[in-house]
């Protein structure tokens, strides 16, 4: 038997990356385009990248996209960033526009299984993938398999509390140490509009010792490395692979290391040390890992 190719899809909430992947994970034809913003657009959108890639070849059809969805049956429980596939099979969309089989995943899990698979989390039997962007999302793997959790929803971090009495959305996680809230605060500090600081301009002030961002993100520190901590102490992953455009700076893993220390010099508790790696597959953690999700449902099935 040759080697298999997969048409795959990373649906976000402004772009949709597309790309044709083998089962040795090798990556070709990778591009971007777009979201559409209405289900028969995004229909055709999808329908014309398979046509695409996949030629007259019946190509199986690999998704990560946001939202709960229940791979099993592709119903999308919620929608996320993608408000008009909110209660829909999406599945079953997919399989009618594009003719072929079709499997999906929420992009946090897919980032988590295409890490279990060719990543820092390859070898583990238990791990937790961490992908910091415009919120906090990720995924468990424990004993080699995908928790899922009764809701379907375990391993949506971004709510996470950090404070037991203040305001549940202003001190969740992903409020306090998603990049996006992380340069949204500094903006706020520094009397800049929103729009003026992205991760960039932050960690270049950083660097610079700027008094400002050097005191928010020790804040951000602290709140990361306590989740981490308990995150530690709940599922005992071997490894905790941190994902997301941030994790490409090297201060970041500086500043956990340095916190994790501290704690783990102070604590009079027989807490077990985190063990962080930055993402080995960055973003392409999850196109890997719908390939992942598709080949585990197929032999599940």
């Amino acid at each position: 038997m040759g080697v298999r190719h997969y048409v795959c899809l990373d649906i976000g909430g402004s772009a949709i990356k597309y790309a044709l992947i083998d089962d040795l994970g090798n990556i070709k034809q990778e591009n971007n385009c777009p979201t559409p913003t209405d289900q028969q657009m995004f229909l055709e959108k999808i329908s014309a990248i398979y046509q695409l890639l996949a030629g007259n070849q019946p190509l199986p059809l690999a998704v990560s996209l946001p939202g709960v969805v229940n791979s099993k049956t592709g119903y999308m429980l919620h929608g996320g960033a993608l408000k008009f596939l909110h209660q829909q099979n999406v599945k079953k969309l997919l399989e009618e526009a594009c003719q072929t089989k079709v499997a999906l995943e929420n992009d946090g899990k897919c980032a988590a299984l295409g890490e279990k698979w060719l990543g820092v989390l390859q070898g583990t039997e238990t791990g937790i993938a961490l992908v910091i962007g415009t919120g906090i999302g990720g995924g468990i793997i424990v004993n080699n398999t995908l928790l899922k959790g009764h809701h379907l929803s375990a391993g949506e971090f971004s709510s996470i509390q950090t404070q037991a009495d203040s305001d549940a959305k202003k001190d969740s996680f992903a409020m306090i140490c998603s990049s996006k809230m992380l340069c949204h605060h500094y903006a706020d500090l520094i009397g800049k509009e929103k729009t003026e600081v992205d991760g960039y301009y932050f960690f270049e002030k950083l660097t610079e010792g700027d008094k400002y961002a050097v005191k928010l993100f020790e804040n951000y520190i602290k709140v990361f490395v306590k989740q981490l901590f308990n995150l530690q102490t709940i599922i005992d992953p071997e490894i905790i692979s941190i994902g997301g455009g941030i994790s490409r700076q090297s201060l970041l893993f500086d500043y956990l290391e340095q916190e994790i220390n501290r704690i783990m010099e102070i604590s009079e508790l027989p807490l077990v040390k985190p063990i962080i790696k930055q993402s080995k597959l960055g973003n392409r953690a999850n196109l890997l890992g719908a390939v992942a999700n598709f080949n585990y449902l197929e032999k599940k099935n």
